[in-house]
């Protein structure tokens, strides 16, 4: 439920702030250029995170500790 909440609030500001970029003035814009600048930087390290996460996460099928 918390991870709903999340991605539909994440989704909510993205669309938030292209809607900002097509309706601010060009002087305005300098503020949203932060938030690029702030994505450029975290979301290689946010990648490389959920890739080590997908390679060392094992599969459901493959647990030795499976219920029968």
């Amino acid at each position: 439920m918390v991870m709903r909440i999340f991605v539909t609030l994440v989704i909510l500001i993205a669309i938030a702030v292209g809607i900002f970029a097509l309706v601010l003035p060009r002087d305005q814009l300098v503020k949203l250029i932060i938030f690029r600048d702030f994505f450029d930087v975290t979301l290689p390290i946010l990648a490389f995170g959920a890739l080590v996460k997908y390679l060392c996460t094992c599969c459901p099928s493959c647990r030795i500790d499976k219920k029968m």
